[in-house]
Formats: C-alpha cells, structure tokens, sequence
C-alpha cells in the first residue's frame, strides 16, 4: 500500500466559503477565485484557471463585511480544480487583525482541515 503523502502545510486551515480574487504579479492578470479554506500561513483557491507553482500573486478576500489583501506565492496547483497559495511573511500589520478574527472565529466553530490534498502535486 502506497505512504500517505507527508502534510506540508505549516499552520491549521479551516474550511470557508469566501469570494476573492487573484492578481498574478506577473502578467497582471485576476482571477475571481472561491476560498475554500483558510489558515495563517495561506490557502486553497478554488478556480478552474489556477495558475503554475511559483507565480507571484496578491490575494484579496472578502468575508462577512470585511476585506483582507496579502501578497503571496502558488505553493501547488491542481488542472481545473484549484490552488494552493502561501501568504508572503510577513502580513502587514494593517492586515493581520482581519485574518485573525476569521481564524478565531472558524476555530470557534469547526475542526481544523487536516487533509493531505494538494501535497503529492507538483510545486
């Protein structure tokens, strides 16, 4: 039987359903994408158009009135299913308490995603 594939996510995300967008830094382009779940260090981007691993984004999400903007790199991708994103360290401070009180208020109501997927596709 094949070995589980190992977690490389750094921090806990948590499952969402959140609307944004993508900017690739690159070629300027943005993707509507749909937030899936979130942690502090990043998170997956559902979207039909993922861009390649590497590529320089600037993520914007917006949830529950409020906004939060971070720039950040695709850790992987998966054709015509999604991305994974890992946030540029560090978040700005004018930006972080945004993300912390989603992430509060996730934790308060549901279990950390410890899911493997995304972590056997290529970076």
């Amino acid at each position: 039987m094949p070995e589980e594939p190992a977690e490389r996510r750094r921090a806990l995300r948590y499952g969402v359903a959140m609307d944004g967008q993508v900017t690739d830094l690159l070629a300027r382009s943005k993707l509507k994408v749909r937030c899936s779940d979130l942690g502090f260090s990043g998170c997956y981007l559902d979207t039909l158009n993922p861009l390649e691993a590497g590529t320089p984004v600037l993520v914007r999400l917006e949830h529950g009135g409020r906004t939060f903007e971070a720039q950040a790199r695709v850790a992987y991708m998966a054709p015509r299913m999604g991305m994974g994103v890992e946030f540029a360290e560090p978040i700005s401070e004018d930006q972080l308490p945004v993300l912390q009180a989603w992430i509060e208020e996730l934790a308060a109501l549901a279990k950390p995603i410890t899911s493997t997927f995304g972590a056997g596709m290529t970076r």
